[in-house]
């Protein structure tokens, strides 16, 4: 879910950027104009009949980044979709495109959180993983993976005869190499300890969490205090910019110190009790990353490429949480990855 939103992301910056370089050309000649949603459906479709076709752990992944970007294609042109007008530089459409992002990771996240899987489910994730090592082979830690699923099954009365096929399914699978894992695990080793501290996440967190209060106050009491105005200074609102920006921000600055407060806390109370659970850093990393892609949208349209630099402060801020989350799951064992594992 990460992924496809970060692809997403970039895509809408990337998209906007663009536009705005080259004066927003269109498409299409005489009555036609077509716009860059229908490609977004198009690559939609594209990543759907990918997953339909063909089987792997590296196929998901590709139809994932598709998808991504055909969402980002599609969202990026909502203003046109709920206007009588089709207008395109519709202001409450970032407001859209958050909820729509809060939907779509945190409605995973709090299923990931509210419900483990059933032995059942633990060994169809088992029998999956078999099935995609039978076309382009195991890892070492996927195979350890589905091993520790099958045993969780096992102990959980399911039919050992069905636990065995899947056993022998695993036996045939061939070895493959984890190369992604391998080069992080040395990339890793190669930086120095204070880069991967989890201090970071703790300065970035809390950080977070004050600016999206102090947003949220001044952009309810139209004080223009906010950090994209004191460095970018007032902008002109003949077009009623500052005031779309404070209604939105009210709505991002608000939930996003909810969201990212009780993440640090949770945090917080995890680390005084190990092992850490990751939850806390997935539903903050979730806020990071909404918070970005709604600010940024929302910066881009008031201040122009100016907001880069309040940008480039939510990907700090989301690589430092991404990295103390790579940290945990790489000190994991297979046991504890399989009780989360969901397929």
């Amino acid at each position: 879910m990460t992924l496809f939103i970060i692809a997403a992301t970039i895509t809408i910056m990337v998209t906007r950027a663009y536009l705005e370089i080259t004066g927003y050309p269109q498409i299409g000649s005489g009555s036609l104009h077509i716009a860059h949603a229908l490609y977004g459906g198009a690559l939609m479709t594209v990543a759907l009949t990918i997953q339909w076709l063909f089987i792997g752990f590296r196929v998901r992944t590709t139809s994932v980044i598709i998808g991504g970007i055909g969402f980002g294609l599609f969202v990026d042109e909502v203003g046109k979709f709920v206007t009588k007008t089709n207008d395109y530089f519709y202001h409450p459409s970032a407001d859209i495109i958050y909820i729509t992002v809060l939907v779509i990771i945190l409605g995973g996240n709090i299923v990931r959180i509210a419900r483990r899987p059933t032995p059942h489910e633990s060994l169809a994730n088992a029998a999956m993983i078999a099935a995609q090592g039978v076309t382009s082979g195991l890892t070492p830690r996927r195979r350890a993976d589905a091993e520790n699923l099958l045993q969780t099954a096992h102990a959980k009365g399911v039919d050992p005869r069905s636990v065995q096929a899947v056993t022998d399914m695993l036996a045939v699978c061939e070895s493959a190499p984890d190369r992604v894992h391998a080069v992080t695990r040395r990339l890793r080793a190669h930086t120095p300890t204070l880069v991967h501290s989890p201090v970071w996440t703790t300065i970035f967190g809390w950080l977070m969490v004050a600016v999206s209060l102090h947003v949220a106050v001044t952009s309810a009491l139209d004080i223009p205090w906010r950090p994209s105005e004191v460095l970018f200074g007032i902008t002109d609102d003949t077009a009623g910019l500052v005031h779309v920006s404070n209604l939105t921000y009210v709505v991002l600055g608000a939930t996003t110190f909810v969201v990212s407060g009780f993440a640090m806390i949770a945090r917080r109370r995890s680390r005084r009790r190990p092992p850490q659970a990751e939850w806390p850093l997935r539903l903050l990393r979730t806020a990071a990353i909404a918070f970005t892609l709604i600010g940024g949208v929302t910066d881009f349209a008031q201040f122009g490429f100016a907001a880069l630099a309040s940008i480039a402060m939510g990907i700090v801020t989301i690589a430092v949480i991404s990295d103390e989350l790579g940290g945990l799951r790489a000190a994991e064992n297979a046991e504890a990855r399989a009780a989360e594992a969901r397929l």
